[in-house]
């Protein structure tokens, strides 16, 4: 997507941020994915796309051009793409035009790095404005260049790079350069420490990332990144999908890092509430040392609850001054059997096999200790659970099921079940081992998540995950 700012006396800035993600219906044009502009003629060929369009208004010409040329590989830095592209075509055409008199660049959350130059020239006493748009990313370098004549066309001008893409398919990626020889996948999963529940998936890795990716989900390529897609799931034939991106900057908030990459691959502000649906949002520190936050959102359709198609993760942690970015998509929540809530969710095992190479900042078993204690409830239909963790290495559990009956028309009678222990508990690493008091010999192994959890990023609560054997719990913190 292209968004647009006027600056200064009639000049035209884009602001560019182009999807590493499919778009929705358009045509396209190598890996650009655009809508045609209304009352414009169409030129294309192999190896360009073009659209012309001239009007006199008031005895006033006023005419414009755009110009999409096809991608290309490359693996030299923007500033550079730019400079080749500036002279070859917009000084080579034009001729008697220097360098560019404005010059813009974005890094965009989604991998691309977007400068923008702008020029204005004089021929026979009419004014023309050159602007050039240069995309690099994923292993591949696009031109855009856009000729304006007057006022009249340049609003055109404008919605047609905002509603453009640039989609990389796997058919049109560069080979990885040097730099990426560090693509490699690993021979065994970073496993953890001894004792971690086992997690589904073989180990795998990209640039600093080390995972176990779900088991039989398929992995694709990229330059620098890679996509995992499940197989179809029976009944529904939903697929699921994570992306891994290469590490970006960070901007010093991993919120905002989350809405800009969220906002830049689906063209979607995920912080809208109702009607639309809420988004969930959560944030910790792995006990390996590395902040996150993980941010949730429905989308599609016409965006309400129960109109939705899709659920999207989006997680990104801070690794030192860069920023680790993965997204998942799948169908809502409610329905969705790979990252819903009435199927098992793959996204917690995933999230407890990550880690990253160059990153040993680890957290104190004592410090994650500390804050664990108090007691902790989870609520589920008719179920409770309770654990307060308390010094020492002790803690209580408390549980109750509750059962309802018909006893006549007009009778219906509840009957609630209690059950109680007491144990030990320990922490190691990014486990916690509960041992009962009645069954020492089979002590109940986990792997957790300490985090705090909000709807709108102001208001926070605290929660505890645990996920073992029964699936993936979560806890919040009581009074």
């Amino acid at each position: 997507m292209v968004c647009s700012a006027m600056k200064g006396a009639g000049f035209l800035i884009f602001m560019v941020v182009f999807a590493a993600l499919a778009a929705g219906p358009k045509e396209s044009f190598d890996i650009a994915h655009f809508a045609s502009p209304r009352g414009w003629r169409r030129i294309q060929s192999r190896g360009l796309l073009m659209f012309q369009v001239s009007r006199a208004r008031n005895g006033q010409l006023s005419s414009g051009q755009i110009s999409v040329f096809p991608s290309e590989p490359s693996h030299a830095p923007p500033a550079q793409n730019f400079e080749v592209a500036w002279s070859k075509l917009v000084v080579v055409p034009v001729g008697g035009i220097g360098q560019p008199q404005q010059l813009e660049t974005e890094q965009t959350p989604d991998g691309w790095t977007a400068v923008t130059g702008t020029a204005d020239y004089s021929r026979e006493g009419a004014v023309f404005r050159a602007i050039l748009i240069n995309a690099t990313g994923h292993g591949r370098t696009m031109s855009m260049v856009a000729i304006v004549q007057g006022q009249g066309f340049l609003a055109d001008v404008v919605e047609f790079f905002k509603e453009l893409d640039l989609v990389v398919t796997p058919a049109q990626l560069a080979p990885a350069s040097n730099a990426s020889t560090s693509v490699a996948v690993a021979e065994s999963a970073p496993g953890g420490r001894e004792g971690d529940v086992p997690v589904p998936g073989g180990g795998d890795s990209i640039g600093n990332y080390v995972f176990a990716a779900p088991k039989g989900w398929i992995r694709t390529n990229y330059p620098d990144g890679v996509v995992y897609v499940s197989p179809p799931y029976p009944n529904t034939g939903e697929k699921c999908q994570l992306t891994i991106f290469p590490m970006r900057t960070s901007s010093g908030d991993l919120l905002r890092d989350a809405i800009g990459a969220f906002q830049g691959l689906f063209k979607v502000d995920p912080m809208t509430r109702a009607p639309y649906p809420n988004p969930n949002i959560v944030k910790g520190t792995s006990p390996f040392g590395w902040d996150y936050l993980v941010l949730k959102k429905e989308i599609g359709g016409n965006g309400y609850y129960g109109e939705t198609t899709t659920g999207v993760i989006v997680f990104v942690a801070r690794v030192g001054t860069e920023v680790a970015l993965i997204v998942g998509t799948s169908q809502r929540p409610l329905v969705s059997q790979c990252f819903g809530e009435a199927f098992p969710d793959q996204w917690p095992p995933f999230f407890h096999t990550l880690r990253f190479k160059n990153f040993r900042e680890k957290v104190a078993d004592e410090a994650i200790a500390a804050r664990f204690l108090g007691t902790w409830g989870s609520y589920g239909g008719r179920a409770f659970i309770q654990y307060t963790f308390a010094k020492g290495g002790r803690y209580a559990n408390g549980s109750a099921i509750g059962y309802t009956s018909r006893v006549s028309r007009d009778v219906i009678e509840t009957t609630t079940y209690g059950f109680g222990g007491d144990g030990s508990w320990s922490i190691r690493g990014n486990t916690v081992t509960l041992t009962e008091d009645k069954a020492r010999g089979s002590p109940d192994v986990g792997l957790f998540r300490l985090e705090q959890e909000s709807d709108d990023g102001h208001k926070w609560k605290e929660r505890l995950c645990v996920l073992n054997k029964v699936g993936d719990i979560c806890y919040r913190r009581e009074p």
